[in-house]
């Protein structure tokens, strides 16, 4: 780990605990921050959705009650899914639900409900990071 032989040890238990004191609240100010950026991101998605978008959502078939900017941005996703998007196409499906990791064979499967059956697919694991 980087800067490891910069580290020092505490000279006593006061000392370390002052120190642990310090890094307790600095971690409730970042966790603090964190829920803030949470909650106004979740404000900006629940809002109803403004002119060419609400439009869009229209003309999609989305209920009034539905057209929120969250539902524009899942539209959108799913248009460029549906376009050949691959990284869209996992995105959509990671956050429907549909897409698990297969831990033991490395491998990305897909559920789908059919009537008669399940169709599973398996999407294997090339190494490549996801961007």
């Amino acid at each position: 780990m980087a800067g490891k032989d910069n580290l020092r040890p505490p000279r006593s238990t006061e000392e370390a605990r002052k120190w642990g004191q310090k890094g307790g609240i600095a971690s409730g100010a970042a966790r603090r921050a964190k829920k803030d950026a949470r909650e106004t991101a979740r404000l900006f998605l629940d809002l109803p959705a403004a002119a060419q978008l609400d439009e869009n959502l229209e003309k999609l078939g989305i209920a009034s009650l539905d057209r929120t900017n969250l539902m524009g941005i899942i539209a959108r996703l799913a248009l460029k899914a549906q376009s050949g998007d691959v990284h869209a196409s996992r995105l959509l499906l990671e956050l429907s639900g549909d897409l698990q990791k297969n831990n033991a064979e490395n491998n990305l499967s897909v559920n789908f409900n059919n009537d008669k059956q399940d169709v599973v697919i398996y999407i294997p694991d090339n190494g490549r990071e996801d961007s």
